[in-house]
C-alpha cells in the first residue's frame, strides 16, 4: 500500500510537469516586444514614404547612419585661434570659411572676365592707356586679401559678367563664428579645459546653429531662446559676440534646464553671464506672449518635435515612440501652435521670430507654422508675415542638402555626403 508520503510526491510532480507545459505555451504565443525605435521607423516609412517618394530611401538610410558632427569653437575660452588650429590638423575643415570661399567664385570669375576682356583693348591702345589698363588689373588680383569683405556685403559681391553669374547675395553672418566638421563621420575628441577651466569648443549638428544664423542679430537686440535646453542654440547665439542688450534661456523642463546651466557654467567665464545679459528662466514657454508682450526683437523657439534622428537611436526609456508617451506625442502640434504664437505675441512688433524643429514632418513645420499665424491673428489680431531665407540655403548649398518640396521655411534633409539634421527652420516678421 503507497504511502501518504509517495502520493504527495506523485501529485507534486504532476503539478510541476503541468506548469512548465502551461509556461511554454504561454512563452511560445507571446509577441516580442516592439521596441519603440522600430515603432517610430514603421511609422516614418509609412509617413515619409508619401512625402518624399523614391528619394525616402535614401534619407532613410542617412538617418541609420552614423551622423556627422561639428565643433563650436568657444570664443570665451583661452585662444580660440589655437583651437580651431588644433582642430584643422585633426584634419576638420572651417564650414563657414568654406561657404564663404564657394560663394565668391561668381565673384572671382566675373573680375576674371573683365581682366580677359580689358587687356584685349589694350592691346589696340596707346601706351598710355596700356599703363592705365595694367593699374586696373592689379586690382582684380586672385588674392584673397583683395576679395571684399562678404559680412559687410561691400561694393564687389553683386558683380556678375552679363550672361554668365547671377549676383551674389550673401547672409549676414558674424564673422567671428568659427564651426569646424570632420571630412568623414569621425568623432572629435572631449574638449579639454583651457587654463581657467573653461571648455574649448561644443560638440553640436552643424545644421542646429541654422536657426540662430536665421536670427540675423543685430547690435543692442533683446532676445529670447524660448525652449533653450540643453543649451548649444544659447552658446551659438553668445558666440556669435554681437552686441546684445539681453538673452533670456528659457527651458520648463527641470533636466534640461539643469543641463542648461551646466553648459554656461562650463563655456563662459566667471561673471560673464551677468555681463552679457544671460538670465536663466524655467517658465513654460506658452506663457510667455502673456507675461511678457511686444519684448523682445527677436525670439528663438526650437521646440520639442518627434526628433526623427533621435527616436531612430535614443534610449527606449526617453524616446517620444516609446508607448507611454503615446498621448505625449499626439498633442505635439498642438503644444507647438501654442508655443509659437505666444513668441508671436511675445516679439515687438518689426521684430522677427524663427521656428525650428529637428523633424521632417510637414504637420509639425509648415502646418505648425500656418496654424500659429492663423491662431495668433483670430486671437491676438497679430498679423505675421514669412521672411525670406533663401540667401541662408544658397549660401550653405554646398555643405546642407536642403529639400527643394519646402513652401516656407527651409529643411536640412540628411544624405551619405552631408549627414546632417533633419532641421527645419523659418522666420516670422511681425507686421502690427
Amino acid at each position: 500500500m503507497e504511502t501518504v508520503q509517495g502520493l504527495l510526491t506523485r501529485r507534486c510532480t504532476r503539478v510541476a510537469l503541468h506548469q512548465v507545459r502551461y509556461k511554454k505555451q504561454m512563452y511560445r504565443n507571446r509577441k516580442p516586444p516592439t521596441w519603440a525605435s522600430q515603432v517610430a521607423l514603421d511609422m516614418f516609412d509609412q509617413y515619409y514614404k508619401r512625402q518624399f517618394g523614391t528619394r525616402w530611401s535614401s534619407i532613410r538610410l542617412a538617418l541609420l547612419s552614423e551622423p556627422k558632427h561639428a565643433a563650436l569653437v568657444n570664443n570665451y575660452g583661452h585662444a580660440p585661434e589655437a583651437v580651431c588650429a588644433y582642430l584643422e590638423a585633426l584634419g576638420a575643415v572651417d564650414i563657414m570659411d568654406a561657404n564663404v570661399q564657394q560663394a565668391l567664385r561668381p565673384v572671382r570669375r566675373a573680375k576674371r572676365g573683365v581682366q580677359g576682356a580689358a587687356h584685349v583693348a589694350t592691346v589696340q591702345e596707346e601706351t598710355k592707356t596700356v599703363e592705365h589698363s595694367w593699374s586696373e588689373e592689379s586690382m582684380y588680383d586672385d588674392d584673397d586679401d583683395d576679395v571684399p569683405n562678404p559680412v559687410t556685403g561691400e561694393p564687389g559681391l553683386t558683380g556678375g559678367v552679363s550672361g554668365q553669374d547671377s549676383p551674389v547675395s550673401l547672409p549676414d553672418i558674424p564673422t567671428n563664428l568659427r564651426l569646424l566638421s570632420m571630412a568623414d563621420t569621425s568623432r572629435f575628441p572631449q574638449a579639454k579645459p583651457d587654463p581657467d577651466g573653461i571648455l574649448t569648443y561644443y560638440v553640436l549638428d552643424a545644421a542646429s546653429v541654422l536657426p540662430v544664423l536665421a536670427l540675423n542679430l543685430k547690435p543692442g537686440d533683446i532676445v529670447l531662446d524660448m525652449c533653450a535646453g540643453p543649451g548649444g542654440k544659447t552658446l551659438a547665439i553668445i558666440n556669435t559676440s554681437v552686441s546684445l542688450s539681453g538673452i533670456i534661456a528659457n527651458e520648463p523642463k527641470a533636466s534640461r534646464c539643469k543641463r542648461l546651466n551646466q553648459v554656461l557654467r562650463l563655456y563662459l567665464q566667471r561673471g560673464l553671464s551677468v555681463q552679457k545679459g544671460v538670465k536663466v528662466t524655467s517658465f513654460d514657454g506658452c506663457r510667455w506672449g502673456k507675461m511678457s508682450p511686444n519684448s523682445f526683437d527677436k525670439v528663438l523657439v526650437d521646440v520639442p518635435c518627434t526628433s526623427d534622428r533621435h527616436s531612430l537611436t535614443h534610449d527606449e526609456k526617453t524616446n517620444i515612440f516609446h508607448v507611454s508617451r503615446l498621448r505625449e506625442r499626439t498633442e505635439l502640434p498642438d503644444l507647438q501652435v501654442k508655443l509659437l504664437s505666444s513668441a508671436l505675441a511675445a516679439v515687438r512688433p518689426g521684430g522677427e521670430v524663427v521656428y525650428s524643429t529637428c523633424t521632417m514632418s510637414q504637420m509639425q513645420n509648415e502646418g505648425v507654422v500656418y496654424m500659429a499665424m492663423e491662431h495668433a491673428n483670430q486671437t491676438s489680431n497679430i498679423l505675421t508675415e514669412v521672411a525670406d531665407v533663401s540667401n541662408l540655403v544658397q549660401f550653405f548649398q554646398q555643405t546642407f542638402t536642403f529639400s527643394e518640396g519646402c513652401r516656407i521655411g527651409a529643411l536640412v534633409l540628411p544624405s551619405l555626403p552631408n549627414n546632417w539634421g533633419p532641421m527645419y527652420f523659418c522666420r516670422l516678421r511681425r507686421i502690427n
